[in-house]
């Protein structure tokens, strides 16, 4: 509001100023016309005196009433003819019978001075007349005659020219004033209008960058959550489409061998380029900084993008900790903004580092949970495994087993063949094991040659049925290292099963290495269970071991049991 009144300010100042001129200019215009009226009165009455020497009038009202007659002085100027001795003879405002009753005007200021001076003026008011009249007299001397002529006029004439004149002058400021006012008053609206526009304008823009900042920190955030690209895809499905508008988009990765970039994440549709590409295929990895397919100086696309003269590609290197990790491709089918390519450059920004984060955790997650020479999971991992299966079955009510397996003669064999020879049997074993057990099955080593099964939805008699096969498939390994055949190879293995042989983690582990103590002592080379099973129940324990169904919601604890050294 405040800021309203000050643009009003330069009107009131222009108000205020036109009031002042006009002020000035009335007192200046009085003043320039007093003088020109003044010189005027003179001229007239010198012209007067002229005529009266000339002609040289008998000096008696009648004669002079005369003069005056013929020369047209009546409803003009007063014009009045006055003797040394102040004796009026003639006046055009009066007629003969008036001039009997006025006074003697031997002290009016006009006569003194022009019989001093030469031309009087005085302004008074006329008793006769009513009215505030400006005399101007001359001397006039001829024979019969000696005194001034002079001559008047009213000053309410000269009132009314000047008020005549301050109405012109305030027509003309007013219709000024009005002028500006309205081009001020339109200026000022049209001001406003332009002022609210730029200021909605801002707004949306503010509300539009906070807007996406606020989108590149969920990012950030639901990024920095992700556990596996499967996560971080569906985050950049759900968000990018929002901060970068109706694109198509994916993210390749760079692999270990740095020879092949693979997607790895898209939205926003079927990728129609490459999936997998090299390093070479991509004009931004070689020049080490984005590139756009089309812009003011070339149109060159990468051999890895499809595209054709109406989509423009546009290729973002992701740097992380100093190296670049992969690309984000982005297919534009119209011109975008140098904003809008910041606003890219800054997710690719975010991109990257939670990428570059997310691989470093899943090193460090398969480096905690998986064993480093056989690829199997990690005593850690069995233990996360075993609470988890537990929980399982005993929510859902099924039975779970356990197998704790163990080479026999193992030392005796390092001894023989040497700790490489050792090295190679384990992870055929682990190989091998793998091979024998279902999907949902968990091989764990929990040390040295000691490998624990877990078993889920598994009865006592599956869980036999199943060490058996293990056995069988041992007893079949034949083994050659350098070229030395590594002979016979046997597995001793114990087994303890939930809910009948208890409900712990602990309670199983140890009947399960309880029986597998049973089955060493007992000659090796077989399985024993915490409590024997008869034939019969072996026979009824193959069905046991076949696939189980789906269970209500998915096991995400077998993944632990899928190293990539076994497949």
């Amino acid at each position: 509001m405040s800021s309203k009144r000050l643009f009003y300010l330069p009107g009131i100042v222009l108000v205020v100023l036109s009031i002042i001129c006009l002020i000035a200019y009335s007192s200046l215009v009085r003043s320039w016309l007093d003088n020109q009226v003044e010189a005027n009165l003179t001229q007239q009455a010198h012209s007067v005196a002229r005529s009266l020497e000339k002609e040289k009038p008998i000096a008696s009202p009648v004669k002079l009433y005369e003069f005056i007659y013929e020369h047209g002085l009546v409803g003009r100027n007063r014009v009045s003819l006055i003797t040394r001795d102040g004796e009026v003879l003639a006046d055009s405002s009066l007629n003969r019978f008036q001039l009997k009753s006025l006074p003697s005007h031997a002290d009016r200021a006009e006569v003194l001075q022009a019989l001093e001076e030469g031309v009087g003026v005085a302004v008074r008011h006329s008793e006769v007349l009513d009215d505030d009249l400006m005399y101007v007299a001359v001397p006039v001397s001829y024979l019969g005659f000696d005194g001034v002529a002079r001559v008047a006029i009213p000053l309410s004439r000269l009132e009314g020219m000047v008020v005549e004149l301050d109405f012109i002058l305030a027509g003309l400021l007013l219709a000024m004033v009005t002028l500006v006012s309205g081009l001020a008053l339109f200026t000022s609206r049209s001001i406003q209008r332009q002022i609210a526009a730029q200021q909605s304008n801002l707004e949306h823009q503010v509300e539009h960058r906070t807007s996406e900042i606020e989108l590149i920190q969920r990012l950030a955030n639901m990024l920095a959550a992700c556990n596996t690209l499967e996560e971080a895809e569906q985050v950049t499905s759900d968000v990018l489409p929002r901060l970068l508008g109706d694109v198509n988009g994916a993210v390749s990765m760079m692999r270990a061998s740095r020879n092949q970039l693979e997607i790895k994440l898209d939205w926003g549709g079927e990728w129609p380029g490459d999936k997998a590409f090299s390093p070479e295929e991509c004009w931004a990895l070689r020049k080490g900084k984005h590139h756009l397919s089309y812009d003011k100086h070339t149109k060159l696309i990468c051999p890895h993008m499809h595209s054709s003269e109406e989509v423009q590609t546009l290729c973002i290197p992701l740097i992380a900790h100093g190296n670049t990790i992969g690309l984000m491709h982005l297919y534009l089918e119209e011109e975008v903004s140098e904003e809008w390519m910041q606003l890219a450059f800054t997710v690719a920004e975010h991109l990257g580092l939670a990428l570059a984060n997310l691989n470093l955790q899943q090193k460090l997650r398969e480096q905690a949970l998986r064993d480093p020479l056989t690829g199997l999971s990690n005593r850690r991992a069995f233990e996360e495994a075993m609470s988890k299966t537990l929980m399982r079955s005993e929510r859902y009510q099924q039975p779970m087993s356990l197998l704790m397996a163990d080479m026999d003669h193992f030392k005796r064999f390092n001894d023989n063949f040497g700790h490489d020879a050792g090295d190679y049997v384990l992870k055929s074993l682990a190989t091998l094991l793998i091979d024998n057990v279902r999907g949902d099955d968990i091989v764990c080593r929990i040390g040295g040659e000691e490998i624990a099964i877990i078993l889920p939805n598994t009865s006592e008699q599956g869980a036999k049925v199943i060490a058996e096969k293990l056995l069988d498939a041992v007893r079949e390994l034949a083994l050659t290292f350098n070229k030395m055949s590594l002979g016979k190879l046997t597995l001793s293995i114990g087994g303890a099963t939930f809910p009948h042989s208890g409900t712990r983690s602990t309670e199983l582990i140890k009947l399960a290495d309880e029986a597998l103590y049973r089955a060493k002592n007992s000659g090796r080379d077989r399985y024993c269970a915490d409590a024997e099973l008869g034939e019969a129940d072996i026979d009824a324990g193959i069905e046991l071991v076949q696939p189980a169904q789906e269970s209500p919601e998915p096991v995400d604890v077998p993944k632990l049991a899928q190293p990539e050294a076994a497949n």
